[in-house]
């Protein structure tokens, strides 16, 4: 009996030891998915009446289509085909210039066909989906700052240190250094 009481007592003993302490590690992954910031025409409005202009361009770099300040399309005469890239200009307050961006569409659009401002996208420099609005309203913040211009290579610090991690051979990089 004795040694029965032994044998439960030693196999028990490191649950009854108070001074003890156990350590579980796991790891866990929780990435939180924001929904995407909704395009609406208030908003395509808002960033057209800050002098953003958006012309949708064919295969040949034509334009086929501008947006109207009311975020309406205007599809120039005799166009009947299909816009593959967005081209986003935007002035640089005080100055004569304007930050001129093209970027491909997302989904081809067919010019002859109603078509929503607020229903385009476009496609970044890593391919990524990225709604009109929030291209729009980056060269908006950008043009209205006009000390950001003076910083290297002549656009957002982050942009740029992106363009030179991305291409360091670029001029604008190298001419850093």
């Amino acid at each position: 009996m004795r040694k029965t009481l032994l044998i439960a007592a030693l196999t028990f003993m490191p649950a009854l030891q108070l001074g003890s302490a156990q350590t579980v590690s796991t790891n866990i992954d929780a990435r939180v998915q924001f929904p995407p910031a909704i395009q609406t025409l208030a908003n395509v409005v808002n960033l057209l009446s800050q002098g953003v202009r958006v012309s949708l361009l064919t295969p040949d770099q034509q334009p086929a289509a501008t947006v109207s300040p009311s975020g309406s399309l205007i599809v120039r005469p005799g166009i009947t085909t299909t816009a593959t890239q967005v081209q986003v200009m935007t002035p640089i307050a005080g100055t004569n210039d304007f930050i001129r961006e093209v970027y491909p569409l997302a989904q081809p659009v067919n010019v002859a066909q109603p078509v929503s401002t607020q229903n385009i996208t476009v496609k970044d420099k890593e391919g990524q989906k990225v709604a009109l609005t929030s291209v729009m309203g980056r060269q908006a913040a950008w043009a209205k700052a006009p000390g950001l211009q003076k910083k290297p290579g002549q656009m957002p610090p982050g942009q740029f240190k992106k363009l030179c991690k991305n291409s360091p051979k670029d001029s604008r990089c190298t001419q850093q250094r």
